[in-house]
């Protein structure tokens, strides 16, 4: 009998700071059979890979404001957040050699790449839709999963998109938005990249972070 699993995230405590980001050097987090990896270097005390929490700050534009959820709605509910290593992956992973179809994830922008879309940043980061709110600007993320042997498929997400002629259409994803992953098959492990329409020479200047929740999957159980 196939039955659905759901890491909705919520087994974790995030402390009284309402997140962790991997300052007790343990390497990583679980949550219903999926193992998070996470970095942390605490000569910096920054972290990639995998962070988890529940706040929901949507107006602090600041960088000490990265592990918000763009959901003002969000409450206590408990998610994870990616941040990518510099030149490489952090993967999210099943025991090895086994193989599970996934079926869903829900994603949300974080409220630092959300208002650094939605407003710019003088620094760094232009507004999207530039001056006029015509540019033709997008924040796209890609979900990669690979199965045991290695192989791997892909399913692309906008987590904002300003490519509509229509300037009413623009969008920046601000609640929680299941995107369905059957396209990647059977899978081990999963990991993501960004790629946006604001970059430069050292690459992309948009914040390279998504906010996850409820990530579905199939497991056969004796009948």
């Amino acid at each position: 009998m196939v039955v659905t699993e759901t890491a909705d995230l919520e087994n974790l405590t995030p402390g009284s700071l309402s997140y962790w980001n991997g300052s007790d050097n343990t390497g990583e987090f679980n949550s219903m059979g999926i193992k998070f990896r996470n970095n942390f270097n605490s000569a910096y005390g920054s972290w990639d890979g995998f962070a988890y929490s529940q706040k929901s700050d949507v107006t602090d534009a600041r960088y000490t404001n990265q592990y918000s959820v763009f959901n003002a709605s969000n409450g206590t509910n408990k998610f994870a957040i990616y941040y990518p290593p510099f030149g490489s992956d952090a993967f999210a992973s099943f025991a090895a050699n086994t193989d599970y179809l996934v079926k869903s994830i829900d994603v949300c922008n974080s409220t630092y790449s959300a208002l650094t879309m939605k407003n710019g940043d003088p620094s760094f980061a232009k507004k999207f839709g530039g001056t006029t709110g015509n540019d033709k600007d997008w924040f796209k993320m890609t979900i990669i999963g690979f199965n045991s042997a290695g192989e791997s498929k892909t399913v692309d997400f906008y987590l904002a998109d300003y490519r509509f002629d229509d300037n009413s259409k623009d969008y920046i994803i601000n609640k929680w938005t299941t995107v369905d992953l059957t396209p990647l098959g059977k899978i081990n492990k999963f990991t993501f990249q960004f790629t946006s329409t604001d970059s430069g020479a050292y690459g992309m200047n948009t914040p390279a972070y998504v906010c996850l929740d409820n990530i579905k999957y199939e497991v056969d159980t004796p009948r």
